[in-house]
């Protein structure tokens, strides 16, 4: 299941339904078999396609943001070892975030 990047219907539904309708078919009623493999492919491709989820984004965007405020916050207000666990966990929450971004944009443009 993605974070960022999220299908637009459930797929297995889809696949369901795609196979149901394939076994369906009587063989002898379909004149070019290849033309509507295709047809059948590209539809299941836009039905489970993924989108950019930019809610979900904006939602770690902000959580980073209060992340460094809070950091620059206790760093002006005196409180250095808070201020620098603030600042580890910017770091490292927007490491996670830009990891999954990229690993799911990767995964969601080759399938």
């Amino acid at each position: 299941m993605g974070i960022f990047f999220t299908s637009r219907r459930p797929i297995v539904p889809e696949v369901n339904e795609a196979i149901r309708v394939a076994l369906l078919v009587d063989p002898a009623i379909v004149t070019n078999a290849e033309k509507e493999a295709t047809h059948r492919t590209l539809e299941l491709v836009r039905a489970t396609s993924t989108r950019f989820n930019a809610g979900r984004f904006c939602g770690a965007v902000v959580i980073a943001a209060a992340l460094l405020g809070g950091a620059i916050w206790t760093a002006k207000n005196n409180l250095p070892d808070i201020s620098k666990d603030l600042m580890n966990s910017f770091g490292a929450y927007s490491g996670i975030v830009l990891g999954l971004l990229g690993g799911e944009a990767q995964k969601s443009f080759s399938s």
